[in-house]
């Protein structure tokens, strides 16, 4: 388990809902797994996926999606109480066969979600979501560099994220684009995991404006700040611009375009 995810459950601090992206789909779906035992304190049942009050949503036999259906009936069983346990855990498998309309069926349990239940998105990437989903869950990565998030890359990370997070919430074009200059040719490397990073910071922003304290993003002071500075639309728009920047990185081989496109998605949720 991812350590910082594993710091917040000892912490009894788990977000209601999250993505787990990268790894392979079995180290995604053990993960989601030993998260939902910690929060159930019960743990045969649910690696044995037997536990009632832990659901795995997966496409309808024979689909190629995971359709609105599906996603609707999930959340009609959501408001009905846990049977064995004082929380229900939804782990949605195969969260990238999610089209838009499920994905907009989704939002609406992640916003308004009963106090019990918690949901688990998994996908191979977090970008396949939509910028109003991801402005609503805490993300976490698998992978190689998965225990990064507690190293020196990681406070790199972190600190990169910080510095673009100020840029849009003074507004401050140049301010920004001293921020992005950090991205040259031999740090273009840094962005993707940066951009995870800002996305939990704009995520902690968006909680804030919204009168939670549920925090995970590590950069509280920056997230009030943006909370002060900018609207609820415009935090989300923010997220957006982040969301589809994360999948442009992958799209496009052009990085003072991305770079460019960055500025423009991060200083026009600010200022449109």
């Amino acid at each position: 388990m991812i350590t910082r995810l594993k710091t917040l459950l000892d912490a009894g601090r788990c977000p209601h809902a999250l993505v787990i992206d990268g790894g392979t789909y079995e180290s995604r779906l053990l993960c989601a797994r030993e998260l939902a035992a910690g929060l159930l304190g019960e743990t045969d049942k649910v690696m044995n996926d037997i536990h009632p009050d832990v659901i795995t949503v997966l496409p309808e036999e024979k689909k190629k999606t995971l359709s609105i259906e599906v996603i609707r009936k999930m959340r009609d069983d959501a408001y009905v109480i846990p049977n064995e346990s004082e929380r229900k855990v939804y782990i949605i498998a195969k969260a990238e066969l999610m089209l838009d309309a499920a994905q907009n069926a989704l939002l609406k349990i992640l916003e308004e979600p009963p106090q019990y239940a918690t949901f688990i998105l998994l996908c191979d990437t977090h970008s396949v979501l939509l910028g109003t989903v991801l402005s609503r869950v805490a993300l976490f990565s698998l992978g190689e560099d998965a225990e990064t998030e507690n190293s020196d890359a990681y406070t790199e990370y972190l600190n990169l994220a910080k510095s673009l997070a100020s840029g849009v919430a003074s507004g401050d074009r140049f301010k920004l684009l001293d921020a992005v200059s950090a991205f040259n040719d031999k740090n273009f490397d840094k962005l993707a995991p940066t951009l995870d990073c800002l996305s939990a910071i704009v995520r902690d922003a968006l909680i804030i404006s919204a009168g939670g304290n549920d925090l995970i993003g590590g950069a509280p002071d920056i997230s009030r700040e943006l909370a002060r500075a900018l609207s609820t639309e415009r935090i989300i728009s923010v997220q957006e611009g982040i969301s589809e920047i994360g999948k442009a990185i992958n799209i496009y081989a052009n990085k003072n375009l991305t770079l460019t496109r960055l500025v423009s998605k991060l200083i026009g949720g600010q200022n449109d």
